[in-house]
């Protein structure tokens, strides 16, 4: 992804960043959205790329659309383009019709929502080996993860291109 956007640079400026301690609190998410090294009214849009390598559905969820609704079209054009099922969901309160699993606060994008930074998630549903010392490198399908990563780039330069 990196090698891409330096040859064809975005049209936004574009933080990649790696939080530590999700698990513990989102504390390195909430860390950055404290004392951030740009002004949080200056970031458009938090994509948050977690638990992306495994699926044996061939399926990934964007969650994020049920509290940002003008981005579900952007998602449907990626959606036409890609060979991962992206659906939709877990973004929901749990006492309304239809919820699942509510995400909205379960990963490092809650901190940023929770600051009024819009976001999508993208991420698998848990697995048996989820949180385990199972759940190893060998047990990615390469197959799976870099259709994924063609999508998420796919998705880098659409919300890039796509947003004001």
């Amino acid at each position: 992804m990196l090698c891409y956007l330096r040859q064809q640079p975005p049209r936004h400026t574009i933080l990649f960043v790696a939080f530590d301690g999700e698990e513990l609190g989102l504390q390195g998410a909430r860390t950055f959205v404290r004392m951030p090294p740009v002004r949080l009214s200056s970031i458009a849009l938090d994509l948050n790329f977690d638990m992306v390598s495994r699926s044996d559905r061939g399926e990934i969820f964007a969650a994020g659309t049920y509290h940002y609704p003008s981005l579900k079209p952007i998602l449907d054009d990626i959606q036409r383009r890609t060979q991962i099922k992206i659906q939709f969901g877990h973004d929901r309160p749990p006492a309304l019709p239809h919820s699942t699993d509510d995400w909205t606060l379960q990963s490092d994008h809650g901190a940023f929502h929770q600051a009024g930074v819009p976001f999508v998630y993208f991420g698998v549903e848990d697995h048996p080996d989820y949180h385990a010392p199972t759940d190893t490198a060998d047990r990615i399908d390469p197959a799976f993860f870099g259709r994924v990563a063609e999508m998420l780039l796919d998705a880098v330069i659409t919300f890039d291109q796509r947003l004001p």
